[in-house]
């Protein structure tokens, strides 16, 4: 399986790290023999979503601007304002039916924030240079000589 660079960060550090407080809680009950109930994964999905959702909002928006040629440009940045009024609305749905103790909905929410915020994280970085196998590939044979000397 040869996974794109985009699709490695994705899956180790968005994916598995980023989501460290989702399944660390359970983890760790288990040799502490504590209950962690199924009510605290709404809240704990909706904490990993959050910080991915907004940084992947904000990176978008920061594209828009730089890309003045860009037909949709207006269009775009009114899907991410959107998007912003959907997590803030998901996120007190969530919150809110959480203290109501209510489990499969906020539970549902949380995944499709989840998802949401994967999905633009995606979206947003699919362009981005640090993830091109070619850019890299290239300043490695432009500059690598040098910074094995300076090194």
């Amino acid at each position: 399986m040869n996974l794109s660079v985009q699709a490695k960060y994705f899956w180790i550090a968005i994916v598995c790290i980023g989501s460290i407080g989702i399944w660390l809680p359970f983890l760790l009950a288990v040799p502490l023999k504590q209950k962690v109930g199924i009510d605290t994964i709404a809240i704990n999905l909706t904490t990993f979503y959050i910080s991915i959702y907004f940084s992947g909002c904000i990176d978008f928006m920061l594209k828009q601007i730089d890309n003045i040629e860009h037909a949709n440009r207006k269009s775009n940045i009114l899907n991410i304002v959107f998007l912003i009024i959907l997590c803030f609305g998901l996120i007190i749905t969530t919150i809110w039916l959480s203290v109501l103790n209510y489990i499969t909905l906020p539970i549902i929410l949380s995944v499709i924030g989840s998802i949401i915020a994967l999905k633009l994280w995606w979206i947003t970085n699919l362009d981005n240079p640090t993830f091109d196998e070619f850019m890299r590939a290239e300043a490695n044979n432009n500059h690598g000589q040098n910074w094995e000397q300076n090194g």
